[in-house]
């Protein structure tokens, strides 16, 4: 027997429906990532507890996961940061 009052239980499920449609019509405009495909230095630092100034002296040195350059900007497939760090992500 649930101990939660009937109340505050519906209030619950009110605010649960609304921040659902909110985050379903933000997706829609494009307005939330969906697990990209290329990955920031910030992003991959994040998932392989190296700085971002880590990867970038990596790839000084030609070692690390592999990247690409969009313009300015260094950019990591995630499929890519995954089989290096599935192989032993060697610094």
């Amino acid at each position: 027997m649930s101990t939660i009052d009937p109340h505050l239980q519906m209030l619950a499920e009110q605010i649960g429906d609304q921040i659902a449609g909110r985050l379903i019509e933000r997706l829609r405009q494009g307005e939330l990532p969906v697990a990209p495909e290329y990955l920031t230095a910030f992003q991959v630092a994040q998932l392989t507890g190296f700085t971002p100034k880590g990867l970038e002296n990596m790839r000084a040195k030609r070692i690390g996961p592999p990247y690409l350059k969009v313009g300015n900007s260094v950019r990591y497939r995630a499929a890519d940061v995954r089989a290096w760090m599935e192989a032993g992500g060697e610094a």
